[in-house]
């Protein structure tokens, strides 16, 4: 009988300096324990501080792409710091592993993107278009995951579609191609106690 198949979950990186944060992601897996999850975190004001010295030295799309994706690697060592019970690895031929192990992995994305995306058709461009959101949606396309989920800092709004969203600025602009093969993505604003979880429609 084959595995069932995983859930990809984006974790916003500005969700990290909530001081309610950990006792909120211990709550939430205890209630969804019985799935197959991946965690992804965003880079947050890791991020934003890449970003800015973009802005004022003009470091370039390329560098600033390679140096966030390290940004990554950080948050997500923040990310098993703050959370007991999940378990770091950037391989993601590791990760049925794990799960056979009963761990719940977070991927640092960077080798993936470097050694499995790039040599991909259609690689994500290395751009400011490109966040955690796109990274985890190709994650999840990978994996043939059966849902992505991104946590995030707000709500998504009622019957408001992808494209929309990524016109709003909830999601990234790449995210509209590169989430479009995932059956099921839901936006849960995490800043809500309890989170609320609200899907897009289906196309």
């Amino acid at each position: 009988m084959p595995p069932a198949p995983c859930v990809v979950i984006k974790i916003g990186g500005s969700l990290l300096l909530s001081p309610q944060f950990p006792r909120r992601m211990r709550t939430y897996l205890d209630q969804t324990r019985d799935e197959r999850q991946l965690f992804i975190v965003g880079g947050g004001p890791a991020t934003d501080f890449i970003r800015a010295l973009d802005s004022s030295h003009l470091i370039g799309d390329n560098q600033s792409h390679h140096l966030a994706l390290r940004a990554l690697d950080l948050t997500a060592h923040i990310l098993a710091s703050l959370v007991p019970g999940l378990t770091l690895t950037d391989r993601i031929e590791d990760l049925e592993s794990l799960w056979s192990s009963q761990n719940v992995p977070i991927l640092a994305p960077r080798n993936f993107l470097q050694e499995v995306d790039a040599y991909s058709p259609h690689p994500l461009p290395e751009t400011w278009s490109v966040t955690t959101d796109s990274i985890a949606a190709r994650v999840a396309s990978h994996l043939e995951a059966r849902e992505l989920r991104l946590l995030k800092s707000t709500s998504l709004g009622p019957h408001m579609s992808v494209k929309h969203a990524a016109a709003s600025g909830l999601v990234d602009l790449a995210f509209p191609v590169a989430s479009r093969d995932i059956p099921r993505i839901g936006f849960v604003n995490f800043r809500d106690d309890p989170p609320t979880t609200e899907y897009f429609p289906s196309t």
